[in-house]
């Protein structure tokens, strides 16, 4: 089973889980069908989404303050991989900067 780490990061890497006081949103779909959908933790601004199967996913990250107020990250993954993605925002300007994505295997 293959699990997914999201990260909500400022140009600084610091944690921003809400803005104007409401969270980010991170949705996993797959084939167009959602999967799982939870709010940015209040402390570290993380969702992980575990025990996935693998195959091809889309992670998206949704709040009406950001532009875009929906960034995507298409990837297909092994059963046997963790994946680190990282959303990078300049927070000032609340406008995606790139998209970080780290992938380990198991053996």
């Amino acid at each position: 089973m293959a699990d997914i780490y999201v990260a909500i990061r400022s140009q600084n890497r610091v944690a921003m889980p809400s803005i104007d006081g409401e969270f980010v949103i991170v949705l996993v779909t797959r084939a167009g069908q959602l999967v799982d959908q939870l709010p940015a933790s209040m402390r570290g601004a993380m969702a992980n989404f575990r025990d996935l199967p693998g195959g091809q996913f889309t992670v998206i990250v949704q709040h009406s303050g950001l532009n875009p107020t929906e960034a995507r990250q298409d990837l297909e993954i092994p059963g046997n991989a963790i994946v680190g993605l990282r959303f990078n925002y300049n927070e000032p300007e609340r406008r995606l900067l790139g998209i970080d994505m780290e992938v380990d295997y198991l053996p």
